[in-house]
């Protein structure tokens, strides 16, 4: 059975430094929720504080709507996978899967239908006599997921448990935690720092800085309605273009040192012209144009990196030497140390304030902090 976790108000302080300060978060049974955010933002601290590892400095915490925030780890029915996987050496893959059944006095013929039944799920049937030496890494990984799913809890916790491999298999690791998800139905806590498994596992993104929820929502929504400059240079890969600009008319930025005028999808209301504010443009945004269009950019070309099905042009803009990042047409050959016109699609455009980095084109709904 799947439990829904709800964080209210939840703070750890260390001495005088806050490392998660007053959030509160709430996720729905069966519901797949990634935390992501940069080293120090307070993600595995908040998902140790939901395990019962961290006693938490102020706020509750509830799980299937008891309140656990005092509650000993093997007293809330979570489990837990590791980064280091935490596998004990001398005991095989069986024994290690079984080994919390085994202490609290589980019949034996119940632990090897869980184990048995888990292996079946993750693929691993034939690796119950080895030892952990004699497992690759991606094996190891299987292992530690199946010795959380044996205990059949109401809450999975995950922090970071694909760092440790290879780009290859954490792609595949990553479809099979996708599909052991909708297998199994119970809610999910993953911690990341890995923009690319937020946006291909979450049902909904945290996006956490300093301690503070900065935006919660679907893939979707913090990609193309990025709250504040951070979610916006946080998201998306490229990374979203960042430009010093002015308001020229409700439905039209200007970038002065660029020389560059850029139409909005929609007029801006209550936004005087001339404010200063920082124009954001998704790389996907940009195409190569003929020039002289009412939104198009003039760039100097420095590198051009060939992905197949894209090419990443990496340059400045001609006239102001910002730097500017396009993904175009993979078939489409540019070269280095060429002036190419960009043509902007609007629908990929942003307009922040330049003072509380806000988003004044398509601000997302208030979250809970």
């Amino acid at each position: 059975m799947s439990a829904g976790v709800d964080l209210i108000q939840v703070s750890k302080r260390f001495g005088d430094d806050t490392i998660v300060d007053g959030i509160s978060l709430s996720a729905a049974a069966g519901e797949f929720i990634v935390l992501v955010g940069a080293s120090g933002c307070g993600k595995s601290t908040t998902l140790r504080m939901i395990a019962g590892l961290e006693p938490v400095s102020g706020g509750r915490i509830l799980i299937g709507g008891r309140d656990v925030t005092t509650a000993r780890p093997d007293e809330r029915d979570i489990a837990m996978v590791f980064q280091n996987y935490a596998l004990y050496p001398h005991m095989s893959v069986a024994g290690n899967m079984g080994f919390a059944l085994s202490l609290t006095r589980t019949p034996k013929d119940e632990i090897a239908r869980r184990v048995g039944e888990a292996a079946r799920i993750l693929g691993i049937e034939d690796l119950l006599e080895r030892k952990p030496r004699a497992l690759s890494g991606g094996q190891r990984q299987r292992v530690a997921m199946g010795r959380a799913i044996v205990r059949e809890p109401s809450v999975f916790l995950f922090d970071e448990p694909l760092s440790n491999l290879d780009a290859k298999l954490r792609a595949q690791m990553r479809v099979e935690l996708a599909l052991l998800h909708r297998r199994l139905g119970k809610t999910t806590i993953y911690v990341t720092h890995d923009q690319v498994e937020a946006m291909t596992l979450a049902d909904r993104i945290v996006i956490l800085d300093r301690g503070l929820i900065q935006q919660i929502g679907t893939p979707a929504e913090v990609f193309n309605r990025p709250r504040n400059l951070f979610v916006a240079g946080f998201i998306g890969s490229p990374a979203m273009n960042l430009f010093r600009a002015t308001i020229a008319a409700p439905d039209a930025v200007e970038l002065p040192g660029a020389g560059a005028r850029v139409r909005l999808a929609a007029p801006l209301a209550g936004v005087a012209a001339g404010k200063p504010v920082i124009l954001g443009i998704r790389p996907q945004g940009l195409s190569l144009g003929e020039g002289g269009g009412a939104s198009s950019l003039h760039m100097r070309v420095r590198v051009a990196e060939f992905l197949g099905t894209e090419t990443v042009l990496n340059g400045v803009l001609a006239v102001s030497g910002e730097a500017v990042t396009a993904s175009v047409d993979g078939e489409r050959a540019v070269l280095a140390d060429r002036e190419i016109d960009l043509s902007v699609d609007p629908v990929h455009v942003h307009v922040f304030d330049a003072e509380t980095g806000l988003n004044l084109i398509q601000p997302a709904k208030e979250e809970e902090k």
